[in-house]
């Protein structure tokens, strides 16, 4: 039976002790239930900007003569728009790795991430909620490291993006379709000509959890193909048969090189990552107090998952402090390509600061403050930080004191354990200041939880 709008009414008989009889009556239908809410659909992008001489560096406080630069567009057939590159996270994925990641596959510019720009939202054809989050981005010169972190993305179909190119801000205003992409275009035109425009960011991290009870042999689930425990002090190396034991008679045939697949990769960033933590655990081998236990099995994963996120902002250089967890979560950046990672011992700050606890509580507090301080007036790159403990608190309380009205009036981000917290600092004659604080983590599925099937009644 169809139905029809308002007050719908519907056909019943009454019955009666000797059966159905009597006349038909007309009853009201129950209400319909309420709609479910509206889907969410999250999608991530960037404002690529490029100067228009390439021998040009950007300098952070430098004003920039909007007609000095290019942004990158792209046209999409279906709607016959030009607009910015930006697309749907997918299941799991971090937001700042959908942004780089959209931006490969619509136009073939590998980019890092600068300041957050504004989010549009707006409704879609389907009655849903899209919500566009976007960052500054700038393509990444040749032959840099973070290139080398990032697993290859296909082009997006021509049906989907059929033309890219670069435009002066002048021109991109005229090709622009949607008012939203406009008022975007128009802040990076306004930071541009106030040096706004180049950044530089401090990335505090937050290591993963420790194993409960530590032990000096790794166990098997940690174990890699290769015989390898991800984050151990030491290598395991499994024993050999008596068939790997007898040498070859004669030397075989050199093969070529396959080519590296990502389980190839992470099996030797995971060797790597040993080698490291052996290295950096010489280091620490006569420190007055004792060292923290080590990363547990589901912090090792979200270890490696983690590099998405260095090589979303670009980490050229790393500071740990000397305890395990914070130069294990580090290990695997810095094995797959990342770059170098430098103990601090000033970043072991006491355990508490209460007074008489520790004589040197403020003097190590000091010198912990005064880290975070000359690491914000450098203006260079990206820096990330691995600090555990009352230090990493130091740290930030440090970060948010340079910080602009919105970021002082904002609550103090709490971290949870393998996420970090993100400060873009702007750089003026008058020193750093922090204008946004943003908050990323991993989604790396922990085998130790067992997740209920969600039911299909609704």
């Amino acid at each position: 039976m169809g139905t029809r709008s308002g007050h719908d009414l519907v056909k019943v008989a009454r019955p009666s002790g000797r059966g159905w009889r009597g006349a038909a009556t007309l009853e009201p239908m129950r209400p319909m239930p309420a709609p479910r809410p509206q889907r969410l659909v999250r999608s991530a992008g960037a404002l690529v900007w490029r100067f228009a001489d390439p021998t040009r560096v950007a300098i952070p406080g430098e004003p920039i003569d909007p007609a000095d630069i290019e942004v990158l567009m792209v046209h999409r057939p279906r709607y016959h728009d030009w607009s910015w590159p930006k697309g749907k996270a997918e299941n799991g994925e971090p937001l700042v790795a959908a942004a780089v990641r959209e931006v490969e596959e619509e136009t073939g510019q590998v980019i890092t991430l600068g300041a957050p720009l504004t989010t549009q939202r707006y409704r879609l054809g389907g009655g849903q909620t899209k919500e566009v989050h976007y960052w500054v981005g700038t393509p990444l010169p040749a032959g840099d490291p973070s290139a080398r972190l990032r697993a290859p993305a296909a082009r997006a179909p021509r049906t989907e993006i059929d033309q890219t190119a670069w435009a002066t801000p002048e021109a991109a205003a005229d090709m622009l379709t949607r008012r939203g992409d406009r008022r975007l275009l128009a802040d990076i035109v306004a930071r541009a000509r106030e040096g706004r425009l180049a950044t530089s960011a401090i990335i505090v991290l937050r290591p993963g959890a420790a194993d409960a009870a530590p032990t000096d042999e790794a166990s098997p689930s940690t174990v890699d193909k290769a015989g390898t425990a991800p984050g151990s002090s030491s290598a395991v190396r499994p024993t050999p048969g008596p068939r790997a034991a007898a040498a070859p008679t004669a030397p075989a045939a050199p093969t070529p090189r396959p080519a590296p697949t990502p389980a190839m990769v992470a099996s030797a960033a995971a060797r790597r990552a040993a080698q490291v933590e052996k290295a950096s655990a010489l280091k620490v081998e006569a420190a007055a107090r004792p060292v923290d236990p080590p990363l547990g099995r589901f912090g090792v994963r979200q270890a490696f998952d983690l590099i998405d996120l260095f090589s979303a902002f670009g980490v050229d250089r790393a500071f740990a402090s000397p305890s395990a967890r914070a130069r294990q979560v580090v290990a695997p950046w810095a094995a797959v390509g990342g770059g170098s990672v430098t103990l601090v011992d000033a970043l072991a700050a006491p355990l508490t600061t209460e007074a008489g606890a520790d004589k040197d509580a403020e003097a190590r507090a000091g010198r912990v403050r005064a880290f975070a301080a000359q690491r914000l007036r450098e203006s260079a790159g990206t820096t990330l930080v691995s600090v555990t403990g009352i230090a990493r608190d130091l740290i930030i309380e440090e970060l948010r004191a340079y910080g602009a009205s919105a970021v002082v009036g904002s609550s103090p981000a709490a971290l949870s354990h393998s996420q970090i917290l993100v400060a873009h600092v702007e750089h003026s004659a008058d020193g750093p200041i922090v204008v946004a604080l943003e908050t990323h983590g991993v989604t790396t599925k922990n085998p130790a939880v067992t997740t209920r099937k969600a039911s299909k009644r609704h």
